[in-house]
């Protein structure tokens, strides 16, 4: 029966194409050459051998287990099309690879209760960075992403060796938890402010942070040996959201990620991958003009969105109630974000109108966004999730009432699931996305 034997084979490779797009799409973010729908670069191209496909359904099986564990190789089967006889010769492998374990038997249907598959977390630990204005975190975590363990240390902004110190702080970090845990750490995720190149871990610009073509991808390769990424903290608060609360969110495929801290920062996804830009560039909207004639911007411009609506502005038009200057008194402990939201809750009148205020900038600006991007969501993340019973309401109506229904109808303005450290996960999802990820080369 030739005919129903090919229908057979394309609804399984139709079937698993929908399942490698849906994987591939999460961990293009990291890989320098992506794979997507485009034209085929014919010179840097081999055809797939047994081996490239042999990859693709391991590294397919080992990604739906650690989104859907547990889970049976029944369901493995039934969900990706494969025969139970690859399944199992591929799982085995795994096991006998030490990436997955068998945990106690579920249920499925009558008869004998298949054996459940789990992910091993303890196969590699991974590192993450994240570089803020006033400290930055080193974390280990495990292959599912649990926070094990953390240390801080203060950014040292006018500090030209600030990077060869975090370089030697990362590699003692990276020493001691192999030797308490007696885990490999499989390599490093940097989250870095301002325009960055993410190869090669270079700052472009940071202009909140006094940094102008900083080389601090190579200080950090030269204090150790791991596998190092890097990615720009606003778009590693997308990736996370992408890889670790999707399963919240649902299946997002266009959503625009929105930081107000250190600044005013974007992590655009469309068609379910970050989008970069042509120089990694792409996504600066905190440096767009919301008011062409406002104040200047140290990037240069005027007006810019982050003036109006980031945490530091937010601080500073609070304190500016308070006592006519944009200056905390003498001898005072420096504000916060998160001291002027408590406030906030606590009744603090002035505190509330700074969050309000910030919501309504919020609101125009993200109003710009939904027009040039039309996506179904917009996530903002950080501190302001924290202040979402204040602010929520606010950005939503400003975007209503400015935006025509056939724009607004379907889209969702949220906060982020993601209450903690967004860019820190980020950063840790950066090395998982290339342990997981489907290899370039057979």
């Amino acid at each position: 029966m030739p005919g129903k034997t090919t229908r057979l084979q394309n609804s399984r490779l139709a079937t698993n194409q929908k399942l490698v797009d849906r994987y591939v799409r999460l961990y293009d973010y990291s890989l320098t050459e992506q794979i997507t729908m485009r034209k085929i670069n014919l010179e840097n191209t081999i055809a797939a051998g047994k081996r490239t496909i042999k990859e693709i359904n391991q590294k397919l099986i080992l990604n739906l287990i650690r989104e859907q564990q547990p889970i049976s190789r029944v369901e493995i089967a039934r969900q990706t099309q494969l025969q139970r006889s690859t399944v199992t010769i591929i799982t085995n492998r795994l096991l006998q690879q030490q990436w997955i374990c068998e945990g106690e038997s579920g249920r499925y249907g009558g008869g004998r209760r298949p054996k459940n598959l789990y992910l091993n977390t303890n196969r590699f630990h991974v590192l993450g960075v994240e570089v803020s204005k006033d400290e930055t975190i080193l974390a280990l975590a495990d292959l599912n992403g649990k926070l094990l363990s953390r240390e801080y240390m203060k950014t040292k902004v006018d500090d030209s060796r600030f990077f060869v110190h975090l370089g030697e702080k990362i590699q003692r970090f990276s020493k001691q938890s192999r030797s308490r845990t007696g885990i490999k750490v499989a390599g490093v995720g940097v989250g870095l402010p301002g325009y960055i190149e993410k190869t090669t871990g270079r700052i472009i610009a940071a202009e909140n942070f006094g940094w102008m073509d900083v080389a601090a991808g190579d200080y950090l390769r030269k204090r150790f040996d791991l596998p190092i990424y890097f990615g720009n903290t606003a778009k590693l608060g997308a990736f996370a959201e992408m890889w670790f609360a999707e399963s919240k969110n649902g299946s997002l495929h266009n959503f625009v990620y929105v930081t107000t801290r250190d600044g005013l920062g974007t992590g655009i996804v469309l068609n379910g991958e970050i989008y970069n830009g042509a120089r990694d560039g792409a996504a600066e909207f905190g440096h767009f003009s919301l008011f062409p004639d406002g104040e200047r911007c140290v990037c240069g411009n005027y007006g810019c969105w982050e003036l109006y609506a980031s945490d530091m502005a937010t601080v500073k038009r609070y304190v500016l109630s308070l006592n006519g200057s944009e200056r905390p008194p003498r001898g005072s402990s420096p504000l916060t974000i998160g001291k002027v939201i408590e406030r906030a809750h606590r009744g603090d009148k002035a505190a509330c109108e700074a969050l309000q205020t910030t919501a309504k900038y919020l609101g125009l600006g993200i109003t710009n966004l939904v027009f040039g991007l039309n996506p179904e969501r917009v996530i903002v993340g950080d501190e302001l999730v924290h202040a979402w019973d204040i602010i929520g309401e606010i950005i939503c109506s400003t975007v209503q009432s400015r935006v025509p229904s056939y724009y607004a109808d379907d889209l969702k303005i949220t906060c982020s699931s993601i209450k903690e450290m967004p860019s820190l996960l980020g950063a840790i999802a950066l090395v998982l996305a290339n342990l997981f990820s489907f290899a370039t080369n057979p």
